[in-house]
């Protein structure tokens, strides 16, 4: 949905209009959540939340059952709201945090610690949690569903302790385009008590389908109980290995 020339654009006219920078100053830099947010504003499901812009649906199933976080990879987040129906159903309420692209290009298992990186986990963990905080109601489950590069973050910032650990994550396609930090990714997933279902698609040789193999190779080794690996044929499998995977937790 969201695209990048339209938000190119918007910049552009941003920069440009209302005499904010004068000749010879820097214009300062947009919102974290800009370049996509300008996108969405308009549409039914887009709304503020503690002064940031995110997709937020109501559960419409008979009875609530929790919230899930869903926490698309940069440029993705048209595919992972189309869960929204699905969960709704379940008795979610569903909340979808706009990515930054800044998610892909700092590595959350680089060994050398790096302001910028610092500063982006610590922000990343901030915006989880007090969104989830505003939109929680007591009594419900804390479902987290976070994809590609999303994912790499989610299990650095659940095993460094920045973020409270939800109460079941859902992996899609997870993944970071370094073999080490996919097996950091793998380490921090296994480590966890949470529960967890890797869900990936079957396309060997791609970075989701190895990062997939070492995390389930490492999930083995350390003997995590409740991970469940699953290969996708196609993301329209999501909603249903979802579901099944909830009836086994005993959430329906």
């Amino acid at each position: 949905m969201a695209r990048v020339s339209l938000s190119l654009c918007l910049l552009s006219l941003c920069c440009l209009s209302g005499g904010a920078a004068r000749a010879g100053e820097i214009a300062p830099p947009p919102p974290a959540d800009y370049w996509q947010s300008a996108d969405w504003q308009g549409l039914p499901d887009s709304t503020r939340i503690e002064q940031q812009t995110v997709l937020y649906a109501r559960h419409d199933g008979d009875s609530y059952l929790g919230l899930a976080i869903l926490l698309p990879d940069w440029q993705r987040s048209g595919q992972l709201w189309q869960l929204t129906r699905d969960l709704g159903r379940l008795g979610f309420d569903t909340l979808l945090l706009l990515p930054s692209p800044r998610q892909s290009e700092l590595d959350p298992a680089a060994e050398k610690r790096q302001p910028a990186m610092e500063t982006f986990r610590d922000q990343f963990a901030e915006r989880i949690t007090k969104l989830g905080d505003a939109k929680w109601k007591e009594g419900g489950f804390r479902l987290l569903l976070a994809q590609g590069t999303s994912a790499a973050w989610a299990a650095n910032l659940i095993a460094s302790d920045k973020l409270p650990a939800p109460d079941a994550l859902v992996l899609l396609d997870g993944f970071f385009p370094l073999p080490q930090s996919n097996q950091a990714l793998a380490k921090q997933v296994a480590q966890t008590r949470v529960p967890t279902l890797d869900l990936y698609q079957d396309e060997p040789g791609r970075w989701p389908q190895l990062a997939a193999e070492a995390r389930q190779s490492e999930s083995r080794r350390s003997h995590k109980l409740n991970y469940r690996p699953y290969a996708l044929l196609t993301l329209d499998e999501t909603p249903a290995r979802i579901q099944g995977w909830l009836t086994h937790l005993g959430w329906l």
